[in-house]
């Protein structure tokens, strides 16, 4: 077992770099230079010469993967150039109500997909059986996306349940969640 989980680690090496690679390639050969974007219209070819090299795209493309690597592997993700906060300022922010609204669809899920499983066996070849398949493979066939788009038609804007964006003290995790679960039943 030791064995096994070890190669499955060391396997997963390898998908790491080329994840990396392919990202950071991805970002620096998107067509648009950076430093124009930041500069604006108006900057003139030094202005834009200085944000290059302060940003580190003046570097040669294998100078720039490392050091994108290092500070990667140190936590330094960086400053977000629309709101000049740290990045990972920005994600510790983001990460309770992400983390809440995931907990919460995982139980909903369990409360919802587990009792229409076993009303299903119960009533097995019955109406009952075939409306939990047909609600089951429905749910898992409509992106999430949609249903969710569905849920905030009907429960926000028409019903006015739940607060359509912003994140409320008691409403906003249900609010949140609630189309995912029934996609999972």
């Amino acid at each position: 077992m030791l064995g096994y989980i070890t190669r499955r680690i060391l396997a997963v090496i390898p998908v790491m770099i080329i994840v990396a690679i392919f990202v950071f390639l991805l970002l620096r050969l998107t067509p648009g230079d950076p430093a124009a974007i930041i500069a604006g219209d108006m900057a003139t070819p030094d202005q834009l010469e200085r944000i290059r090299t302060s940003l580190g795209l003046a570097d040669p493309l294998h100078e720039q993967f490392i050091t994108w690597v290092g500070l990667l592997l140190q936590g330094e993700l960086g400053t977000s150039l629309i709101s000049s906060t740290p990045v990972t300022q920005m994600i510790g922010q983001r990460i309770w109500p992400t983390v809440n609204i995931a907990v919460l669809t995982i139980l909903l899920s369990v409360l919802i997909a587990v009792p229409m499983g076993v009303l299903a066996a119960w009533r097995h070849r019955t109406w009952v059986d075939y409306a939990v398949m047909t609600f089951s493979v429905l749910g898992f066939s409509i992106p999430v996306f949609v249903i969710g788009y569905i849920f905030i038609k009907i429960f926000s804007i028409e019903l006015r349940w739940f607060p359509v964006q912003a994140m409320s003290r008691h409403r906003r995790i249900l609010g949140s969640s609630s189309p995912a679960p029934f996609c999972h039943a």
